[in-house]
């Protein structure tokens, strides 16, 4: 094959380049777009964000970034200059194709509204400024909305979740105390991690079932984030913290499988899947505690495609075999594949012989064209941050599966590679001969990623998960509407007595403040009283405080009066001072001296919890005892009840008297006496075989009559 001479050829590189650097059209600020959730006052977020698409002046979007610094710029404000906000805005995050991600984080609530300006140097983008008419809440606003339907309407939720429509085909219905009963007895052991929910009145209970629940604060803390936000249904629900699915029963078998919901699916399980807890809490925590959410991980997405290094990348531990022979091809590999383990805890063994990489940090993964996902203990929790970034992923078969996988398609968001690995470098080869291809996959997966992943979508699967769980409960007990009724009666004449209650505990501490101090202190605290005499001048103060309902009354003592702390003038410790030496020797050293065992003043006059004698009566009354009796309407069983209970009284005092020793009859003769004992002792044996109904009263009478010390009516 006739080769073209090189000096030819050096015009043609240099047009390339040139049109590859060649700048677009400048950017028009007018014509650029602006959207996204957190311009809707409504759509409440931990950080609240919206997209900017660069829009040139021929009206066509800009599919990379402006040359040079962005001049994008966001100002958020109050509306009202009377509220003073606290409100974070970092600079937007380029996302390198054109759009930006704008993110601001509300500290404070806002009554009357927010004033968003979106700038292009000076000049307003789009429909700029943006007002959000108040009340706009933070995050930690417990200002739910009411009507989960206008809720859900605001975010924009998808109508459909197909893989929540696969979690709940196998359970039509719950039976709730099925679950109640099995769930602790089959998954609360001591190694259990399951922790049961409940929600009532938008309140969220929870118990620890087993040892290891630590994890426990995630789920807490998604829940009780969507609690501020809308009226959660009442429910009953158990969430799996570990690492594995439990429930593998089949739905066909008897007694089928149960719900319990956990952050990973397998495909011969049959538990509720949720949002990982690994991108909650980062959703969360945004812009505060961590680096690497859903949102700062799209502006920091490496290099351009054309300038990454053209290698599969991996780095991990070695939480599964097949991570340990990634790193062994690329050892035989390395000029297509650069994988090494970052700490070894299962295959401790095998250090010596992989070696252990260094920890780099993950916007550097981007660096590299081709993403490896290698399962962990179970999926790997990175995938959906690989999928945000710009990188082709390959991604290994697996079992395992998290809540967006569904939408996921080989050949068209990823590149599917076999379970053993055997298939990796081949894949990775064809990448690099078909790089168009590739880069479209790459694109493709990380479009639709940004899609599933917003973290308002997080919320949507959350409710979404809890609304088709109560819905499914329901089925197998509907509530009536008297229940429903009996509850707002409950809840409204709970709150009228909480009320009530307060309002006597206030009352209660402003009366007790009226009369002389020292008299309120001798009831409350009487040693601490007899330290104060009427000199002193003190004031005893009371308030209500706690953390429980109703309340707890705390006191506290002051003194107008001029107090002095006599140790506080001499605070040394005289019994334990050296003695004194007279020396000719002068030295500069001066001895540093020991404070140990000087008088320090300790303040124990903190607010204290009243003693319950306080509330008792300081009046010597003597209150009698009272007996209440049930009162019947027929006169007849009411005197049958007396002519009982009088029996029941002269069958006790024989049996004591006989049991006592102390039976004596009014008879002197032997025989006679033989036959009263003997006559006792029947009636008693047959009481108490027999009861009370097996005794007729004229024996026991006649019993009576032969004593003379089993004298009922004289006891």
């Amino acid at each position: 094959m006739r080769r073209l001479p090189l000096a030819p050829l050096l015009p043609l590189q240099l047009a390339l380049l040139l049109a590859a650097v060649a700048p677009e059209a400048p950017v028009s600020a007018p014509r650029s777009l602006v959207w996204g959730p957190g311009l809707r006052a409504g759509v409440v977020l931990p950080v609240r964000y919206f997209y900017l698409q660069a829009v040139n002046s021929e009206g066509q979007n800009l599919t990379r970034s402006p040359p040079g610094q962005t001049l994008f710029k966001v100002v958020i404000k109050s509306l009202s200059p009377k509220e003073l906000v606290r409100i974070h805005v970092p600079k937007p995050l380029d996302r390198n194709d054109g759009t930006f991600l704008m993110r601001y984080r509300m500290y404070e609530t806002v009554s009357e509204g927010l004033k968003i300006e979106v700038l292009y140097g000076d000049e307003h983008v789009a429909q700029s400024p943006y007002i959000l008419k108040g009340p706009v809440y933070h995050e930690y606003c417990e200002c739910p909305e009411e009507d989960p339907q206008t809720w859900q309407k605001t975010l924009s939720c998808p109508a459909k979740e197909p893989q929540i429509a696969k979690d709940f085909a196998s359970f039509p219905s719950i039976n709730l105390q099925q679950m109640l009963n099995e769930v602790p007895e089959r998954f609360g052991d001591e190694r259990g991690a399951i922790v049961h929910y409940t929600i009532l009145s938008n309140l969220i209970y929870r118990r620890s079932l087993g040892k290891y629940t630590d994890f426990k604060m995630f789920s807490d803390e998604i829940l009780l984030s969507l609690a501020r936000k809308v009226l959660l249904p009442d429910l009953e629900f158990y969430v799996n913290l570990g690492d594995w699915p439990l429930e593998h029963r089949k739905v066909n078998e008897t007694p089928g499988p149960l719900p319990i919901i956990s952050w990973c699916g397998s495909l011969d399980s049959r538990d509720v899947i949720l949002p990982t807890y690994d991108i909650t809490h980062s959703t969360l925590e945004a812009m505060r505690g961590v680096t690497n959410d859903l949102l700062s991980i799209q502006g920091n997405t490496g290099p351009s495609w054309i300038n990454k290094t053209e290698k599969a990348f991996f780095r991990g531990r070695d939480s599964r075999e097949e991570r340990l022979q990634l790193v062994q091809l690329s050892k035989d590999n390395p000029q297509l594949l650069d994988a090494g383990i970052t700490g070894y805890f299962f295959f401790q063994e095998k250090e010596k012989e992989l070696g252990k990489a260094k920890l780099i940090g993950f916007f550097d993964f981007f660096k590299y064209k081709y993403q490896v996902n290698v399962d962990g203990t179970v999926a790997a929790y990175r995938y959906p941050y690989l999928m945000l970034g710009d990188s082709l992923v390959l991604k290994q078969d697996s079992p395992y599966y998290e809540h967006f996988y569904m939408a996921l398609k080989p050949w068209k968001h990823y590149v599917p590679i076999k379970r053993n690995l055997s298939d990796l470098l081949e894949k990775v080869e064809w990448a690099k001969e078909n790089d168009e291809e590739a880069k479209k996959i790459a694109k493709e997966g990380q479009l639709t990623a940004r899609d599933l992943l917003q973290p308002h979508r997080l919320y949507c699967y959350y409710y979404r998960v809890l609304q088709d769980f109560c819905m499914a409960w329901k089925q197998e007990s509907e509530f009536t509407k008297r229940d429903r009724a009996a509850r707002v009666i409950q809840k409204a004449w709970k709150s009228f007595l909480n009320v009530a209650v307060f309002q006597h505990f206030k009352s209660l501490i402003n009366i007790r403040r009226q009369g002389e101090p020292r008299q309120i202190l001798r009831y409350i605290n009487p040693k601490e009283a007899e330290l104060l005499d009427a000199a002193a001048g003190i004031n005893v103060r009371f308030r209500l405080g706690g953390v429980k309902f109703p309340p707890e009354i705390y006191y506290k003592i002051f003194t107008h009066r001029h107090i002095e702390d006599l140790c506080a003038n001499s605070p040394r410790d005289y019994t334990k001072l050296p003695a004194k030496h007279t020396s000719h020797i002068k030295s500069d050293n001066l001895q540093e001296e020991d404070y140990s065992g000087w008088y320090r003043r300790i303040e124990n006059n903190g607010w204290r919890p009243v003693s319950d004698k306080f509330w008792k009566s300081t009046e010597n009354v003597m209150v009698g005892d009272k007996k209440e009796s049930e009162f019947h309407f027929s006169k007849l069983k009411r005197k049958q009840d007396i002519e009982k209970k009088r029996k029941i009284k002269k069958i006790e005092w024989m049996r004591q008297m006989y049991y006592t020793g102390t039976l004596e009859a009014k008879s002197t003769n032997h025989e006679t006496l033989g036959l009263i004992h003997t006559a006792t002792k029947g009636l008693i044996r047959a009481f108490e075989d027999g009861g009370i109904d097996s005794v007729m009263e004229w024996e026991v009478d006649e019993v009576l009559n032969w004593t003379n010390t089993l004298n009922f009516d004289e006891h």
